[in-house]
């Protein structure tokens, strides 16, 4: 395959997903100018990766893959340099689990999708949990996929979507009866 041949085809397949690789990079970069350089960068990455890209396999699931490592080799840069001042201190900073991308700092732009008070539990929500919820529900990516993206098994995609949607339900539920929306007999 010739150059050209080869730039038209990562035309017509990677950038049909660009508004999905800029929701998640917002996500896990959580501002937007980390986000532009995440998603610039991942681009960059699968461009210059595009011969190891298999035609008919899920394009979108192979951008968020570079896209989650890129993120998380971030974050593990930005941890490293950052000095210890004590130790409350970094476990404040800590991810909640090993593989979990970085925590989101200023969501405005991607969370401007939901109202004040999903936004206020979605930050609530642990990173993976978070993130695998996303991707199932805002980006569409099937359990298989977003295992692809995560680097996790599907049990683990499972439990953290059902763990984070028993999450926002319980807490939505009781925010709607505050406002008088649900009655507690309506459980």
């Amino acid at each position: 395959m010739s150059r050209a041949e080869r730039d038209l085809l990562f035309e017509a397949v990677a950038l049909d997903h660009l508004s999905s690789v800029w929701r998640v990079a917002l996500a896990l970069g959580g501002s937007e100018s980390e986000a532009e350089d995440l998603a610039q960068e991942t681009y960059l990455r699968a461009y210059e990766r595009f011969r190891t890209f298999r035609p008919g396999t899920n394009c979108r699931a192979w951008l968020l893959t570079i896209l989650r490592h890129l993120a998380a080799d971030r974050y593990r840069s930005v941890r490293r340099e950052t000095p210890i001042e004590d130790v409350d201190a970094l476990e404040d900073r800590a991810p909640r689990a090993a593989e979990a991308p970085p925590a989101i700092e200023n969501e405005e732009a991607f969370l401007d999708l939901f109202g004040d008070e999903v936004n206020a539990f979605l930050r609530r929500l642990p990173d993976g949990s978070r993130t695998a919820l996303l991707l199932c529900d805002v980006e569409g990516l099937s359990y298989a996929e977003i295992c692809q993206v995560l680097g996790c098994p599907v049990g683990t995609v499972r439990s953290r979507i059902h763990r984070a949607r028993a999450f926002l339900r319980e807490r939505l539920a009781a925010y709607a009866r505050s406002l008088g929306y649900l009655s507690e007999s309506r459980e």
